[in-house]
């Protein structure tokens, strides 16, 4: 275990955790006259600046006890609490020369805002990581919920309980003794890290995750020729990928065995209806929004004008565009949908209107591009 002579000052979001001087005498009393402290914490009253100077002199101005004070703009000049640890014989509670015992304490106006958690944290992860510490204990007396409640949020277990013990204000009272191990401490830094370097590598991590999503993650199609090929090829070169539902058997104009269509794109999965309908259908509903690619218009009773009318029945977003010249207004549409979408590609057969699986091949090529794809 490493032997700290010092005190550092550790910092959290919200608090400076610093040594004590005799010049924090006057702060020290503002709090630590308050009779409801002194019960929880288990110490007389201060009677003067005087009694305050005397106790940061002969007992807080040593190794590992810190002032609790506030960062930020705040009405409280200097400490609002105080937070130590106990290492080996130093403590009451006779624990072992690797162990410690944490004590804590905040000024009234300060409960309920959680100081005294982040406080504690910090000392924990100081106690843990610089000192080598096997373990913390830490004792509240009987019916002082408030800081019980602090140790279950930092990890501790209820150990033993100790009866009739004596406090420094000379009451007799039963104190309920809790600890945590260096292994449970790490076990619940695993689950919810708090250490000022894990916290900034999440920050960094999740930076990283915001800049690569992109407004379109996938795109989907039926496979059959034209524009729902065109969709797909555009979006396989570009490294996007690809699903959708195809009728069964891969059923297709010009693969009309099984494998079917799913022997080009294997990503696709067959819908168990007969014939088309119910593929459309399911493409829209499965996808955050559908881009029809129809130059000449949405063609009465049709497979695409279909598409159109699943989309409105699910509610869900539909443009029909002519080409690729309107790739940029596509981009904007997609814009106030949102990011990490799905989006299904639908349009004519290339029997019924040639050219349209260049056409499409190129708008949702323009398309992705523009959503971040290819860089």
């Amino acid at each position: 275990m490493s032997q700290e002579t010092s005190t550092p000052v550790l910092e959290t979001t919200r608090l400076r955790l610093r040594p004590w001087g005799e010049e924090d005498a006057d702060a020290l009393y503002r709090f630590a006259r308050d009779p409801m402290v002194c019960e929880g914490a288990g110490f007389p009253p201060h009677q003067s600046p005087e009694d305050s100077r005397r106790v940061i002199r002969d007992i807080l101005a040593v190794p590992n006890s810190w002032a609790i004070t506030l960062l930020g703009s705040n009405p409280y000049a200097g400490p609002v609490g105080a937070i130590a640890l106990r290492v080996g014989n130093a403590s009451s509670l006779g624990i072992h020369d690797d162990e410690a015992d944490l004590g804590y304490w905040l000024g009234r106006p300060l409960w309920g805002e959680g100081y005294a958690t982040e406080a504690c944290r910090a000392v924990l992860s100081y106690g843990f990581r610089s000192l080598g510490l096997a373990a913390v204990w830490a004792a509240y007396y009987e019916g002082n919920e408030r800081s019980r409640r602090v140790q279950d949020r930092l990890g501790l277990s209820p150990h033993h309980r100790n009866e009739g013990v004596t406090d420094a204000a000379g009451n007799v009272r039963d104190e309920n003794v809790q600890r945590i191990t260096r292994s449970e401490w790490e076990q619940t830094q695993a689950a919810d890290p708090q250490s000022p370097d894990e916290i900034e590598r999440q920050q960094r991590q999740a930076g990283t995750l915001v800049e690569g999503i992109r407004r379109v993650a996938r795109i989907r199609s039926g496979g059959q020729t034209g524009a729902d090929r065109g969709g797909l090829d555009a979006a396989r070169e570009l490294g996007t990928p690809i699903c959708g539902w195809c009728p069964p058997n891969g059923l297709a104009e010009d693969y009309p065995q099984a494998p079917g269509v799913m022997a080009l794109y294997p990503e696709l999965r067959p819908s168990p209806s007969e014939g088309y309908v119910e593929r459309t259908a399911w493409n829209v509903r499965d996808s955050h929004a559908t881009l029809i690619v129809a130059p000449a218009g949405l063609e009465p009773k049709s497979g695409t004008e279909m598409t159109e009318r699943f989309a409105r029945a699910y509610g869900r977003p539909c443009l029909v565009v002519r080409g690729a010249s309107e790739a940029g207004t596509v981009a904007d549409w997609l814009d106030g949908i949102g990011t990490g979408l799905t989006l299904n590609v639908a349009g004519p057969r290339e029997s019924k209107l040639p050219g349209i699986y260049r056409e499409t091949r190129n708008t949702v090529d323009a398309v992705l591009r523009l959503c971040g794809w290819g860089d």
